[in-house]
């Protein structure tokens, strides 16, 4: 008897189609073991330290003659880091190019 290997096989086990209404209900009665409550959320504590009235000191320096803005990331760059030219004249780096 030849045997076609491409045909869907059919088990004992599937009787109960998996879409089913019986088939569905058999396997939420075995999913209920692994219930997940939502409502139980470990806590974190904020550092209690009040910052909002801090100001942050920053020196900003110019940007010198070699170095370049990136038009695509934004970022301040060595003139080694420049990849090419766009014709709009928009500078792009190694890592945008």
């Amino acid at each position: 008897m030849a045997t076609d290997y491409d045909a869907p096989r059919h088990l004992a086990d599937d009787d109960l189609e998996a879409d089913s209404l019986e088939g569905l209900r058999s396997q939420e009665k075995q999913s209920d073991d692994m219930d997940d409550n939502g409502d139980e959320v470990e806590t974190f504590d904020i550092p209690t330290a009040d910052v909002t009235r801090e100001e942050i000191d920053v020196s900003v320096v110019p940007k010198r003659s070699d170095e370049f803005t990136c038009g695509s990331c934004f970022i301040v760059q060595s003139r080694k880091r420049l990849s090419h030219q766009e014709p709009d004249g928009t500078l792009i780096c190694m890592d945008c190019a």
